[in-house]
């Protein structure tokens, strides 16, 4: 058997024939490569804010989310001033807003923040395995079979229907009392009670004698006019309950927009703020105005995957979406849309490599998406691409991918794939 010969990276591709970009050919690992050092103690747990170690490993070449914490915290006292120092109940629903459940909690526990709401019982409970102790709201629906759960880890739970008594029932059993906060329906039309039949519902829940009431809240239309009516709506219902010597707790009604958009009147004991805690503003009206100042908090991240030259004719991902016309470099990113990433980008949107802006081309598969690098010799495989955020003096918005894509703020981030592995600065 012949010795092998020796075959160094450059003549390795040379002799495979591939008209492929060696990655990192300065002396770096071929492939994607490892996080600097900076990266690798950024993702060094359990700094504060730092999520669980997850059972999951994840991979060199995987795209990533970079949270800002000092953003978050920026805002919301941003978002303190603005409510006149009222508490705030900080809205953690869809993952908070993609950047994190748990990292995020624990890092506003020591902001502080008032207490937080979530959109399911699992993202409740989810927060008290983390061992988040500040108040919890699911302002999701319950069952029944739920109330153990909730009384158990004490967490507030929305009512408005006839399941109060099932935590009234399992409350009593457990020698405990629940915490609930009463949901109002006064123009929206979602959930909630009837603001005609919430003051006798107000009066059945406060004679539960395992059932305590902790807040009282609704949620606008948003619609100056609507919103109004709706504001008067609730306040008839809690005036009439106090008279009565009915407990309401907190009254709190302010999401992101009415924050925004209104006076002291709309803010009542408590606001509740989602989006903009995060650094996004909740309507393209408050885009344009900025009436607050907001630092936003998450940059999407991934690396290089392969880096190849195209000759005139040759095709690019399913169906030939690009056809080279003449020589052409390309960049595969990994990052899909099973990432969350639209799929629509090609001919919109752009990321950054090097600090560059480089156009996304063809569609975004459910894994890669696809970028040109003709004219950029120095792009290698394993080079950061960022698709939201800073790199270097270049910046991409969130607001601007998504207007790409034609869809809101909201979509992109609640549509990050919680497998994405956070890291929090």
């Amino acid at each position: 058997m012949k010795d092998r010969k020796k075959i160094d990276r450059r003549g390795f591709l040379k002799s495979a024939g591939a008209a492929v970009v060696a990655g990192g050919l300065a002396g770096a690992a071929p492939g994607c490569s490892r996080p600097g050092r900076e990266e690798r103690e950024r993702a060094a747990g359990p700094g504060p804010g730092s999520e669980p170690e997850s059972p999951e490993i994840h991979g060199s070449c995987d795209p990533w989310i970079e949270v800002d914490l000092k953003a978050i915290e920026f805002n919301v006292g941003q978002i303190g001033r603005k409510a006149g120092g009222r508490p705030i109940m900080a809205v953690l629903k869809c993952n908070a807003y993609g950047h994190g459940l748990a990292g995020v909690a624990k890092f506003l526990e020591g902001v502080p923040v008032h207490s937080f709401a979530v959109g399911k019982l699992s993202e409740a409970v989810a927060l008290r395995r983390a061992g988040i102790r500040l108040p919890v709201l699911n302002l999701g629906p319950f069952a029944a079979a739920d109330a153990e759960t909730i009384v158990r880890h004490d967490i507030s739970q929305s009512v408005y229907t006839d399941a109060v008594l099932a935590l009234d029932e399992r409350a009593a059993a457990m020698k405990r009392r629940a915490s609930v906060h009463v949901k109002i329906d006064t123009g929206l039309g979602r959930v909630g009670v009837p603001h005609e039949a919430a003051l006798a519902y107000l009066r059945n829940v406060a004679g539960l004698a395992h059932v305590r009431v902790d807040g009282v809240f609704q949620s606008f239309n948003e619609e100056a006019e609507i919103d109004a009516l709706q504001l008067a709506r609730f306040l008839a219902v809690t005036e009439a309950a106090r008279i009565e010597g009915l407990p309401v707790g907190l009254r709190h009604a302010a999401a992101s927009t009415a924050i925004f958009r209104y006076g002291e009147e709309y803010f009542l004991d408590a606001v509740r703020p989602g989006i903009a805690i995060y650094g996004h503003y909740p309507t393209e009206e408050e885009h344009r105005l900025k009436r607050m100042t907001l630092r936003p908090a998450l940059s999407l991240k991934t690396r290089a995957a392969y880096v190849k030259d195209l000759k005139p004719g040759d095709g690019l991902s399913y169906f030939r979406k690009f056809v080279a016309e003449k020589p052409e470099r390309v960049v595969t990113a990994a990052l899909g849309y099973s990432d969350g990433v639209p799929h629509t980008l090609g001919g919109r949107a752009s990321a950054l490599v090097r600090g560059k802006k480089f156009p996304f081309i063809a569609d975004v598969t459910a894994s890669h998406s696809y970028l040109l690098a003709t004219g950029h010799d120095d792009v290698s495989t394993g080079d950061e691409i960022t698709l939201v955020g800073r790199q270097g003096e270049a910046e991409l918005p969130l607001y601007d991918l998504a207007q790409a894509a034609g869809v809101s703020d909201y979509k992109i981030l609640i549509g990050l794939s919680p497998s994405l592995r956070r890291v929090f600065l």
